[in-house]
């Protein structure tokens, strides 16, 4: 594989005062009134307000003071699940200064941000996974080709049909791993061929990555495959989610670790494999287990529903894991009854986790969440949408949602978000020199939008800074 090198971009960034204006709150930076040695004064803010024409925007980071994103190319649901199209936007301070691709015929997944400012991304092929290391600018440090010849030996229930026992990811799709940062290492998930659920530990040191441990997340199940009658798009991911791995690491090296059961074998498979008792009604919700920082695993707690599920992230509060998504308590014939979901599970739990539903206008999702410093939380998503009450289509109609929620979950505020033309996502939140940035996509389609013209498969993404009042 040939090495890819960053690529210089140009572009001009309008700096918006009037949503990006951050002057106080979020973030993780000291300092009071005054200046001096023990008190330093808070890092000079500046705003960030950067756009990609046609094309998402699903994750972003923070890297001192520059940021980095996710950038998603749309295409129908089938063929983005299959091999994503994704690239890196770099910025070494508030504006984007250069981007990383994968070598042709790869699929950039994930990536995470180190304290050094350092990118560690993960890239597969339909039959191979590479981790790789770029400095901050997105040119190649290190690449290491992962390997794992103790896949095809992990236990295995049910009899899915699997072409190769050995293969590293699931034949429906490339997209089955993702990353976080354990300071300037690394913690990996992996959703094998076989349908079970790994996670690891990368030490990086020396120009190289070096495995510390694995450990057995889920035993390989049954995984059924999901489609739409007709449409173009998956807004919110729903068809392919179990497929997907959800990760988060925390300051202390604990891990987290999401999988969700609609349509799986999941349940039954982790009740007889860990000896641990779940519901004989287990048929929608999601697991969530938590590894201490040496691997071992420390108990997996379950959000059971008993309707209609979609875990979307699992991130890190505290002593707490918050996990959040959505769902559907009640059918409606109107298709307004999504709702946003948040569980926040104490560290060291074991069973059922509680939930709260979050209910702001007709159809809601939870994409993303993360911790205010005050204990409160930022959590991100999409409002005011309709879904067939008897399927996946999802409208063109949707609003971005940005919510500061008290600690015990309940909605505070709801916070103003630029709202585009069509479908409308934040998709990721995160801290950023002293406040806080949101990235999503505006002027998206629905599920039915580019049925007749492809040229609608589109959207503008955009990642910008935020005021937390």
């Amino acid at each position: 594989m040939r090495p890819t090198t960053a690529r210089p971009i140009l572009l001009a960034a309008s700096l918006l005062a009037l949503l990006s204006a951050c002057g106080g709150g979020g973030g993780d930076a000291g300092g009071g009134a005054g200046g001096g040695k023990d008190n330093p004064p808070p890092p000079v803010q500046t705003s960030v307000e950067h756009r990609v024409t046609g094309e998402a925007v699903v994750k972003v980071r923070g890297a001192g003071a520059g940021w980095v994103v996710l950038v998603d190319q749309l295409q129908p649901s089938f063929a983005s699940f299959l091999r994503p199209a994704r690239r890196l936007v770099i910025a070494e301070g508030a504006a984007a200064s250069s981007t990383y691709a994968p070598p042709e015929g790869w699929s950039l997944l994930d990536f995470a941000v180190h304290p050094s400012r350092e990118i560690s991304v993960v890239i597969a092929t339909d039959s191979e996974v590479r981790l790789l290391r770029l400095d901050r600018r997105g040119a190649v440090l290190a690449q290491h080709a992962f390997q794992d010849a103790a896949i095809a030996d992990d236990p295995l229930f049910s009899d899915p049909a699997i072409p190769n026992h050995k293969a590293l990811l699931p034949k429906a799709t490339r997209d089955g791993v993702r990353l976080a940062p354990l300071g300037e290492h690394l913690a990996m998930a992996l959703h094998t061929a076989r349908n079970s659920i790994l996670a690891y530990r990368y030490a990086y040191g020396a120009g190289g990555f070096a495995r510390n441990w694995r450990t057995l997340v889920e035993p390989g199940v049954f995984v059924s495959g999901r489609s739409v009658i007709s449409g173009t798009y998956d807004p919110y991911g729903s068809l392919g989610e179990q497929w997907q791995v959800l990760l988060d690491a925390d300051a202390n090296g604990r891990i987290a670790v999401g999988v969700n059961l609609n349509p799986t074998d999941y349940a039954e498979a982790h009740a007889e494999h860990f000896k641990e008792a779940l519901p004989a009604s287990f048929y929608a919700g999601a697991l969530i287990t938590e590894l201490a920082p040496d691997g071992r695993r420390v108990g997996t707690s379950y959000i059971e529903p008993r309707t209609p599920f979609e875990l979307k992230a699992v991130k890190w509060h505290g002593n707490a894991i918050a996990a959040v998504g959505r769902v559907l308590p009640v059918r409606r014939p109107d298709g307004y009854g999504w709702d946003g979901v948040l569980s926040l599970i104490p560290a060291g739990s074991k069973g059922r986790a509680d939930y709260r539903t979050v209910d702001i206008d007709r159809g809601d999702v939870l994409l993303d969440v993360a911790s205010l410093p005050d204990g409160r939380l930022l959590a991100s998503g999409s409002t005011g949408y309709f879904q067939n009450p008897n399927g996946a289509s999802i409208s063109e109609d949707a609003k971005p949602l940005l919510l500061v929620l008290e600690a015990d979950g309940r909605v505070r505020e709801q916070l103003p978000a630029g709202v585009g033309p069509r479908h409308n996502q934040l998709r990721s939140v995160a801290p950023w020199n002293g406040g806080w940035l949101a990235a999503g996509m505006e002027n998206g389609p629905g599920t039915h939008s580019a049925d007749a013209d492809p040229a609608l498969l589109r959207a503008d993404g955009h990642v910008r800074s935020i005021r937390i009042p």
